[in-house]
């Protein structure tokens, strides 16, 4: 790592396991020897998970490693759509080397990271034996001068040169040759025309402190988290649904019964015969046409002559007759249906004031909506 450079932008960096840690933030460097970067060929259309999935098995192919002891991690420089350079880990080296991290440890990354990056521009760094070169802000490599003189001889030659670290005889030979501007002094790359770019702009995305398979789990844990939720809320509404489920047949079934009451007792005392299609229509022309009514005394008038003088009050709008009854211990009694509370008040009162003594049995609010009240009658002499 270069001495006398530092990224515009970047946090202090150390190599991992070497020396003492910065007492604030850093970035770990470790030997880009152990991390080199790898070209993938993958269709453009291909992305997110299914991308890294082919480049994994690429990789697997081009190193002839099972690809559970390796993790590659994708290089996509800032403001590219898409990547075809990963960087490949064996699994055991970057595990050892992520717990050298301390604590103000924000990145990890290969020790070639450190060196400047911008279009056109090489940044070689000699340190004993080992060459580090930055090529491209997703590009670059450590390893044997020897070796790395090869390497460079196989890429595109650059605008221009940046050389740092120790002299070397065949590096400097083969920049030469190159017949570009080398520059030693990084504050002359601006004239240049080779501004370096900035920290948040040459990392390529990479990032080596965190495995690439924590995003995924951080989005499946909150996945599960959802389902969770969404499953809970299923269940309350399909508990809710099957009350309400409940509570309908019920009030269908009492309704049903309701009908059936009042079909029987239409059918013994009103119309013996023939279909009955309308309740109150059919009563209301069987009293009407009733010349001699059943003879059931009440007080002294007959049951049916008592129902007919009420059936005036009874049949008001805002009223329904659901069952009649006649029982000589109980004398007559009617089921009776009003929109509210106050309607069947009124209904009591207007009975009242027809001469009747009103005596309300019981009373209940209907689920289906409305008011249900059985009352017994006795028209006063």
């Amino acid at each position: 790592m270069s001495k006398t450079y530092r990224i515009p932008g970047a946090p202090p960096m150390r190599r991992l396991g070497a020396g003492q840690a910065p007492g604030g933030a850093y970035v770990g460097l470790l030997p880009g020897t152990l991390s080199p970067i790898l070209p993938v060929e993958l269709p453009a259309k291909l992305s997110g998970g299914a991308r890294e999935q082919v480049a994994g098995r690429q990789v697997s192919d081009m190193v002839s490693l099972p690809a559970g002891s390796f993790e590659i991690h994708p290089l996509q420089p800032k403001g590219a759509k898409t990547w075809n350079r990963v960087l490949f880990m064996a699994r055991d080296d970057i595990a050892a080397w992520r717990q050298k991290a301390t604590k103000g440890c924000q990145a990890i990354l290969p020790d070639f990271f450190a060196l400047p990056s911008a279009p056109g521009l090489w940044a070689i760094e000699v340190e004993g034996d080992t060459l580090r070169a930055r090529l491209a802000a997703d590009d670059g490599f450590t390893a044997e001068a020897d070796l790395a003189i090869a390497q460079l001889q196989a890429t595109d030659a650059p605008k221009g040169v940046l050389r740092l670290g120790d002299p070397n005889t065949a590096v400097d030979a083969y920049l030469a040759g190159l017949g570009v501007p080398i520059h030693t002094d990084p504050a002359a790359l601006k004239k240049a025309g080779l501004a370096p770019l900035r920290w948040a702009d040459v990392t390529a995305g990479l990032n080596l402190l965190t495995p690439p398979s924590a995003a995924p789990q951080r989005i499946q844990a909150g996945l599960r988290r959802w389902r969770l939720g969404a499953l809970a809320a299923a269940s309350a509404a399909a508990l809710w649904l099957g009350m309400l489920y409940l509570q309908t047949q019920t009030a269908q079934q009492e309704a049903a019964q309701n009908r059936d009451l009042t079909l029987a007792m239409v059918r013994q005392h009103f119309v013996p015969d023939g279909p009955i299609l309308d309740v109150r229509a059919q009563v209301g022309a069987v009293l009407a046409s009733a010349v001699e009514p059943e003879v059931i005394e009440v007080q002294g008038l007959p049951a049916l002559t008592q129902f007919q003088i009420a059936a005036e009050v009874l049949t008001r709008d805002t009223a329904q007759v659901a069952l009649v009854t006649y029982r000589p211990e109980t004398g007559l009694e009617t089921t009776i249906e009003t929109p509210d509370f106050a309607a069947l008040d009124a209904l009591v009162l207007d009975l009242q004031g027809a001469d009747f003594l009103v005596e309300q049995l019981d009373s209940r609010a209907e689920q289906s909506g409305g008011v249900s009240a059985r009352l017994r009658l006795e028209l006063l002499e």
